[in-house]
């Protein structure tokens, strides 16, 4: 895959990206996902909110801790052996560090940012709901995805892909049902660190084409890692 599918540091039309991620089906969720995607509309409601997205970009964040712990797992394994590692297994694992690196400071940035928009809107957040639900959710999400790319990296990078399309998807259908957003200017201490967005709608937007580029950076790899890259 080129670099002109990523949008990351490009001047777009955000409806035209908003409307380009509605005609395009969601990847296909697996049976994990699926469980969890209903498990959180039980939790936190349908309805797409501030507070929810808050939570969504909590969970993001976790696999890939798991592909950069693994990565360091796996390089203190293979320096442990009697046979030197191979360059192509140090490549692999450093190219994972880094991309688990990258997004999790990008997922970070998500998440504090819709903390300080519901501090600054005055949205009281539940310490039950998002704070002790999210960390005992993080973990099994953690623990799921440690455990796939243990066993297999495809699997690990096949599901953070569909997870990240279904966040992109949440995201422009969020923009969507808010067309007041629009008209709503947008500022927060974190914009030093982060893309600043004239509105908020071009805020959830922004974040939502973020979630598309983690999905192809996913798919990129999977390709790598079957050799069709």
């Amino acid at each position: 895959m080129t670099d002109d599918v990523y949008t990351i540091g490009k001047e777009l039309d955000m409806k035209r990206e908003m409307k380009r991620t509605l005609e395009t089906p969601k990847l296909p969720a697996n049976v994990m996902l699926k469980v969890m995607f209903l498990t959180f509309d039980i939790l936190y409601g349908k309805a797409r909110t501030l507070p929810k997205v808050m939570v969504l970009e909590i969970l993001a964040r976790y696999p890939y801790w798991a592909w950069e712990h693994g990565s360091y797992a796996l390089l203190s394994k293979l320096h442990c052996h009697t046979r030197q590692p191979t360059r192509e297994q140090v490549e692999t694992a450093l190219r994972h560090i880094r991309m688990g690196r990258e997004a999790q400071d990008n997922e970070q940035w998500h998440m504090l940012l819709w903390a300080d928009l519901c501090q600054q809107k005055g949205i009281r957040l539940s310490w039950f709901k998002h704070l002790l639900l999210p960390r005992h959710m993080t973990f099994v999400y953690f623990c799921l995805t440690r455990a796939m790319y243990k066993l297999n990296p495809v699997w690990s990078f096949k599901m953070n892909a569909a997870f990240e399309s279904h966040a992109e998807h949440e995201y422009m259908l969020f923009a969507r049902e808010h067309p007041e957003f629009e008209t709503v200017p947008v500022d927060s201490v974190w914009f030093a660190y982060y893309p600043r967005q004239k509105t908020l709608a071009d805020l959830v937007r922004r974040v939502g084409l973020d979630e598309r580029d983690h999905m192809n950076h996913s798919l990129d790899e999977v390709k790598r890692l079957q050799g069709q890259a």
